[in-house]
């Protein structure tokens, strides 16, 4: 796999903040465009939600996606939202 941890720990923190922030339309969008993303980063697996849970019982993956949680709150509401809007806007 050529894409880092650090990628795949980004789209999950995304996926656990940008929902509740997102009205119905705007939140399928995201679903639609989180889920193409997923295929972009790991395209050789069936199931990309099945390798993050797994990922996420690893021990250095937790401590990254921590640092990646860690990240995303040091910057405001308002910029993970426009962050979540456009995830949710682009158009595949």
């Amino acid at each position: 796999m050529n894409i880092t941890k650090h990628e795949i720990a980004v789209m999950q923190v995304l996926s656990e903040i940008c929902p509740p922030m997102l009205n119905g339309n705007q939140k399928q969008r995201f679903y639609k465009s989180y889920n193409h993303q997923l295929k972009e980063l790991m395209p050789t697996l069936e199931d990309p939600k099945a390798a993050i849970q797994y990922l996420s019982t690893q021990q250095d993956y937790r401590q990254i996606l921590q640092s990646m949680r860690s990240w995303t709150l040091s910057f405001s509401k308002q910029d993970n939202k426009a962050l979540c809007v456009d995830l949710a806007n682009a158009s595949y």
